[in-house]
């Protein structure tokens, strides 16, 4: 009798996999609004995949509180109370803080050069205007520097309030031109290339800060329990 060949279920891992990190990463870009609603048709759909690793892939969102599940199973991005973004970006600014600080001392020569380039064009968005720029060039400024952070537990953290944080920042943010003046992001750079630690990650926790607190007087927030819209388009790109 022949010994049968084993097969090893990898395609549905696979899709689910990318899937979950295509969800993730226009999460936490702002690419979903507050309050849109998601299904695993819908995902489906727009990447051309069938159900099923669509919806395990928003079931593992739904786990990181990057989602919420309605009672009729249909997924949305959290609506952006006051409460819920003050309380995501004071996180954001002590944990981020600490990464800052533990990834000073480990940037090498072309992580300083890669961090300096983004800040550089976060300075142009800046002066053209550009919001969405501005705010892609932030978040990667951001994760150059996250990225030599020794702990990955902390890595994690930050990216699990990066998922909350990213709908609220995209759509609560205005007119960059409107923001404080003070260029906290530079100062971090200034520090981390003097290899100030300490001074590196204050500066990123005063740029955090700052823009929460610009946010909340200028930012429109929804009520504590505000309608669902599920009417909002989205595309997807495998």
């Amino acid at each position: 009798m022949k010994t049968p060949i084993a097969l090893e279920p990898v395609d549905f891992q696979s899709m689910q996999d990318k899937v979950y990190d295509q969800l993730r990463t226009v999460l936490m870009r702002g690419g979903f609004e507050p309050g849109q609603k998601l299904s695993g048709r819908m995902v489906a759909k727009a990447l051309g995949i069938s159900e099923m690793p669509a919806r395990a892939a928003l079931g593992r969102l739904l786990a990181e509180r990057a989602l919420i599940q309605k009672p009729n199973g249909t997924f949305a991005v959290p609506v952006a109370t006051r409460q819920r973004f003050q309380e995501v970006m004071e996180l954001r600014a002590l944990l981020e803080g600490h990464a800052t600080f533990d990834a000073c001392s480990h940037i090498d020569g072309p992580g300083l050069d890669e961090i300096r380039a983004s800040g550089m064009r976060l300075t142009q968005a800046f002066r053209a205007n550009d919001l969405a720029s501005y705010l892609d060039y932030n978040q990667k400024l951001k994760f150059s520097i996250y990225k030599y952070c020794s702990s990955e537990t902390l890595r994690s953290h930050i990216e699990l309030l990066w998922l909350q944080a990213g709908p609220f920042l995209r759509h609560l943010s205005v007119d960059p031109k409107k923001s404080p003046p003070a260029s906290f992001c530079d100062d971090a750079i200034n520090a981390l290339i003097k290899r100030d630690a300490a001074a590196a990650a204050e500066a990123i926790s005063k740029d955090i800060r700052s823009g929460m607190e610009f946010l909340l007087v200028h930012g429109k927030f929804a009520e504590d329990n505000p309608e669902i819209d599920d009417g909002l388009a989205f595309k997807l790109r495998m």
